[in-house]
């Protein structure tokens, strides 16, 4: 069954049987020169006609089933780029511009913001880029601090080896500061970390920063996960002050942290048009651009969300593979007993699959894994509960299992943005005792999100 199909909502059932459209003794009575002509043609009438009623009842069944995820079908959206260089971009014409961006700051026809706001007449004079550099192929991104792009005809400096201030100095020659990257949605994913950094460096200055909007992948999924405990701030995975899924746009984002900090930043949000954060992201009409090298289908981005906290454990999650994020294993498991084992968990979003495996980099480089090929049936799920139940299964049943720990600190609880997921899981808790504990801040959180939220 195909991805697409899964998001329509098509379980595969069979159509209408063509027989019982065509069976005379089934139709209404009409005069002896219709039944003629229909007896006469009735061959054409069957091979062109009933085919294309077939087709509609089978479309109408399907979005009967889909309305709930699929609540708008626009022709396509527009996003905050594209809206902004139709209204917008004249008034600036003519000004400097620090522009953040990396491979996925493009329109629907895949060309660059840097090309398109330069024939707007605005003169980009500087590029920062974010994890995985401009291009977004980079696994261990260059450690240089910048380097000239002939391509681009700009310097591109690496946001991951600036410090704090460095930006608001860059930012001196500029009149306007735009950010333009596609999010994930998740707190641990670096490019919101990127958009505070930025903010918190255009603090009390006179730079106007214009966030142009894009989708949020998984919105549909709704908020989930635990609030950031400041215990656990690190510049890059734990840095938004939000739950693990804030279900927030890029846009969103940064006026919730304006609002919420009180940060004296002259900000301009350009909403998308036609946006719906229900919608899969594949019912925006936008083409598929892998924000970072390891989510390079939508399906991946999705089963990410879910996976992801497993980085806290010794398992490789499938990097260094064709399927990063959806081959999870180990050299001490068996594929076998070990899907068995996940298809019994009850996570009925999903579906495991027995595999080996190889990575050419990353965990286990270079040795056979047992494990599991991850498969989404679709439909709304909590990814943390994914995570956590997966985790918990493993800890317990394989002595080899571990959790990471880099010094004195375990690297899930940076992930999670709480040690309550690690200790919980050690504790023997269900998810939904952990669930409770996080329920709270949690109503919080969205209570104050209302104000923020543009679709």
């Amino acid at each position: 069954m195909s991805i697409m199909s899964v998001f329509a909502g098509d379980r595969g059932q069979s159509p209408p049987d063509s027989r019982d459209l065509t069976n005379m003794e089934n139709r209404p009575k009409i005069s002896n020169m219709k039944s003629k002509i229909i007896q006469k043609h009735g061959t054409l009438i069957r091979i062109l006609i009933f085919p294309a009623i077939i087709s509609i009842l089978s479309c109408l069944s399907c979005a009967s089933k889909a309305d709930y995820y699929l609540p708008v079908t626009p022709s396509y959206v527009k996003t905050g780029l594209e809206v902004f260089l139709k209204k917008h971009a004249k008034k600036y014409k003519g000004k400097n511009c620090l522009l953040i961006t990396n491979h996925s700051g493009v329109n629907r026809d895949l060309q660059s913001n840097i090309n398109l706001l330069r024939e707007k007449g605005i003169i980009i004079y500087m590029v920062m880029a974010p994890e995985h550099g401009i291009y977004g192929y980079e696994n261990e991104y260059d450690k240089r601090l910048y380097n000239g792009d002939d391509t681009h005809g700009a310097v591109i400096y690496n946001m991951h080896k600036l410090e704090q201030g460095q930006v608001r100095f860059l930012a001196g020659k500029a009149d306007i500061v735009i950010f333009d990257i596609q999010d994930m949605g998740m707190r641990c994913y670096t490019y919101v970390s990127d958009l505070k950094f930025v903010m918190d460096d255009l603090h009390d200055t006179d730079k106007e920063l214009i966030v142009l909007d894009r989708p949020d992948p998984i919105g549909y999924l709704g908020i989930d996960g635990a609030m950031l405990d400041n215990k656990f701030f690190t510049r890059f995975v734990s840095s938004f002050p939000a739950p693990f899924i804030y279900n927030m746009t890029m846009g969103e984002a940064a006026l919730y942290y304006r609002g919420e900090t009180g940060k004296k930043i002259k900000l301009r949000v350009i909403p998308m048009q036609g946006y719906d954060r229900r919608m899969f992201y594949h019912n925006t009409g936008l083409p598929w651009i892998p924000p970072s090298p390891n989510l390079p289908t939508y399906e991946s981005a999705i089963i990410y969300s879910g996976m992801v906290l497993m980085e806290g454990i010794n398992i490789s999650l499938g990097r260094g593979t064709t399927k990063p994020f959806q081959y999870i294993g180990a050299p001490w498991i068996d594929a076998a007993t070990f899907c068995r084992d996940l298809n019994g968990l009850g996570l009925k979003n999903f579906r495991f699959r027995p595999i080996y495996f190889e990575p050419t980099f990353s965990k286990y480089r270079g040795q056979k894994c047992g494990g599991a090929h991850i498969l989404y049936t679709g439909g709304v799920f909590s990814p943390t509960e994914v995570s956590y139940r997966i985790i918990q299964y493993i800890l317990k049943n394989y002595r080899y299992a571990k959790w990471e720990k880099h010094k004195v600190w375990y690297s899930v609880d940076t992930l999670a943005g709480t040690d309550t997921f690690r200790t919980s899981i050690n504790e023997g808790k269900s998810f939904g005792e952990f669930q409770a504990s996080i329920k709270k801040r949690q109503k919080k959180f969205l209570k104050k999100r209302k104000k923020y939220t543009l679709y």
